[in-house]
């Protein structure tokens, strides 16, 4: 059975997280769906650096949902980012704002 394609929320608001959470468990989406709270966090996890090093616990997203509005690195930083990378290429990223 292959697995779902994984789904990386970069949000720094817990209440979205939750609503989220909620909206996929309501919708049947089955996909796996990894929390990181800041830009730092996206770059080093779609980088597999430091504590996402370990791509069988931590893989590459199929899909990155981004939260414009961060403190620190903001979701424009982190977009710009994510498409310098030559590996991330092809990685589909929907933006999110409030």
């Amino acid at each position: 059975m292959p697995q779902r394609a994984l789904f990386l929320l970069v949000e720094d608001d817990e209440d979205h997280i939750i609503l989220f959470k909620r909206a996929f468990s309501k919708s049947n989406v089955l996909n796996p769906l990894q929390v990181v709270r800041n830009g730092h966090e996206a770059i080093c996890y779609l980088e597999g650096a430091g504590r996402y090093r370990d791509r069988s616990t931590f893989p590459l997203p199929t899909l990155v949902l981004l939260d414009l509005k961060m403190p620190g690195i903001d979701g424009f930083e982190v977009l710009s980012w994510i498409r310098q990378q030559p590996a991330l290429k092809t990685l589909r990223v929907i933006v999110l704002t409030s």
